[in-house]
């Protein structure tokens, strides 16, 4: 009498993250693209942020296939993320906004590049916006001289500065696939044996810059990452939290900036750029208490 080992089953080609907070209509939209556009064999999990708008029971009750993690308090874009990552079984692990929708094939088009470049760590698509233009995504790693910029608002200010061209690719149009310092975490696909190397993202980034630092961290272990042309979707934007309140994710945004810098740059490097960012905002503040005062 033999006996035989059954066969493990192959993983899937791809682990998908989604965390959503409060926004159960972009997200039935996402997974609805998500279903129907791809034909890759997908493991897809989406992380509730302690939603209140009924997200986490439409998931349950219309995709019955997605397995749901429910975060009980809210926690931070990196660190829900890597509540989903921690429970991936595919080749590749993508994070992707719920405030997306995929066009045909888009997922499927950023797999099989990956699969034809062996030293590609990540990658990701082009990105539309709701209205049909383009988002200038992927750009090149923040320099000393683009967190000076940054912190006294000169790219704001002066959108055309070489320091801001540099970092934003302003020669390119974006409709040809080449490779880039670091795509969007809009949409970002990684190969799971380069994240065994790199580790999650790391969560002490909110939300802002994670990605960066992801694409950086794959970088200094030899990855390449790559932004892909023929693969698009659509990232409405503007429905997020930060769009809801701009004062406190600015701030929000600033910690993840300085955080980078700190972490990438060292300390007299962070504490040059966080010296004139506060600078210019005890500026800005004294300048609003003075007209109010006068008027």
């Amino acid at each position: 009498m033999s006996s035989s080992t059954p066969e493990r089953a192959a993983p899937p080609d791809v682990t998908i993250s989604i965390v959503n907070t409060n926004n159960r209509d972009l997200l039935q939209t996402c997974l609805y693209s998500l279903f129907e556009t791809t034909r890759a064999q997908m493991q897809v999990i989406v992380v509730d942020n302690a939603s209140t708008d009924g997200s986490a029971a439409r998931v349950q009750r219309e995709f019955p296939q997605v397995t749901l993690l429910e975060n009980e308090t809210r926690a931070g874009f990196a660190a829900s993320h890597n509540r989903a990552l921690e429970c991936g079984a595919g080749r590749y692990l993508l994070i992707l906004n719920e405030d997306t929708k995929l066009l045909p094939r888009c997922l499927d088009t950023l797999i099989a590049f990956m699969d034809a470049h062996p030293d590609a760590g990540a990658c990701g698509p082009r990105l539309w916006n709701g209205d049909g233009s383009l988002q200038r995504t992927a750009n090149r790693f923040p320099t000393l001289a683009f967190g000076v910029c940054e912190a006294l608002a000169l790219n704001r200010l002066f959108p055309n500065n070489p320091v801001w061209r540099q970092n934003t690719y302003a020669e390119w149009d974006r409709a040809t696939t080449r490779q880039v310092d670091a795509v969007s975490g809009a949409a970002l696909l990684v190969r799971a044996a380069a994240i065994s190397q790199v580790g999650l993202l790391d969560p002490q980034f909110f939300i802002y810059h994670e990605e960066v630092d992801w694409c950086l961290r794959l970088r200094q272990r030899g990855w390449k990452t790559f932004y892909v042309a023929d693969a698009q979707l659509i990232h409405y934007g503007g429905s997020s939290t930060a769009a809801r309140a701009p004062e406190k994710f600015h701030r929000i945004y600033w910690d993840s900036f300085l955080y980078y810098y700190r972490k990438h740059f060292g300390a007299p490097a962070y504490w040059l750029v966080r010296g004139l960012f506060e600078t210019r905002m005890a500026a800005h503040r004294l300048k609003h208490k003075i007209a109010r005062a006068c008027f």
